[in-house]
């Protein structure tokens, strides 16, 4: 099974996938996994799990980039 069939079929990944896709049509940005879990009804632990996975998959890159109170996440397009 490759990793788009993984996360087509849970419905996690994909309402994560969906926002991220969402959020970088305006532009690379910076999130936490608290700040974003209301708004895909995902747990930050969730978020954490997830945000890896999607690294460099469907046009989304997503980077660990520090960890102070939490770990910062860069979340940009693949062509940028």
């Amino acid at each position: 099974m490759d990793c788009d069939d993984r996360h087509d079929r849970n419905p996690k990944a994909l309402r994560l996938e969906r926002y991220l896709r969402a959020r970088v049509r305006d532009g690379a940005f910076y999130c936490k996994s608290k700040d974003i879990a209301a708004d895909v009804a995902l747990t930050p632990s969730e978020i954490g799990q997830f945000l890896p996975r999607f690294d460099g998959e469907r046009g989304v890159v997503v980077e660990r980039w520090a960890y102070s109170g939490g770990t910062r996440w860069h979340v940009r397009p693949a062509e940028e």
